[in-house]
């Protein structure tokens, strides 16, 4: 694993040039629950709606390693009543894949879902195939929780989705052994604004 600094931020509307800019990734857009018989395609238009739905998010990052843009973050569906927000993650190019980025993100994602938002529970959905994804949850606390059989179909294939899940007590055991656990984000953002 590469010593990366990894950094999450707001989006920015500089960020439709990186993301129209991205090659194209078969891996990624499979991981991603994406058709096999309908590639992904990029366009100035498509990137920057991608931008404004990432900003529109209630916790919507984009990920840096050492001040590059590599990806995106976001809770969504979240419930004060419930305590509970759903995650989402994604790295956007391979080279960056199995270094321990998406890993950093999710746990000061975490810390900010803990403690800023007051959340008491965090899951997510991740298909059964994604090995690289489920590893990386684990690592960060989460545990699986059911499995959604056949929930997802890929051109002619039918795939099972894997529920996983993290609580508050959880996260703060997790943290407690391993301090720097739970960087949070905002510390990270303040020193991140001047850079792009």
């Amino acid at each position: 694993m590469t010593d990366f600094r990894v950094t999450l931020r707001p989006p920015k509307a500089a960020d439709a040039d990186w993301h129209a800019a991205l090659p194209i990734s078969d891996q990624i857009h499979r991981m991603f629950g994406g058709d096999p018989d309908s590639p992904s395609t990029r366009s100035r238009v498509v990137s920057e709606g991608w931008c404004t739905w990432l900003r529109d998010q209630p916790f919507g990052r984009i990920i840096e390693a050492d001040g590059r843009p590599v990806g995106e973050i976001r809770l969504h569906s979240v419930s004060m009543a419930d305590q509970s927000a759903s995650l989402a993650v994604g790295l956007l190019t391979e080279e960056v894949l199995g270094r321990g980025i998406g890993r950093r993100a999710i746990r000061q994602t975490l810390a900010h879902a803990f403690g800023t938002m007051g959340l008491y529970r965090v899951s997510l959905r991740v298909l059964a195939f994604n090995t690289r994804a489920i590893r990386c949850y684990r690592a960060c606390g989460f545990r699986h929780e059911g499995t959604l059989r056949a929930a997802v179909r890929l051109g002619a294939t039918r795939h099972d989705d894997w529920i996983m899940a993290i609580l508050a007590p959880e996260f703060a055991q997790i943290t407690k052994r391993s301090p720097d656990h739970g960087a949070t984000p905002t510390d990270k953002e303040s020193n991140n604004d001047d850079k792009t």
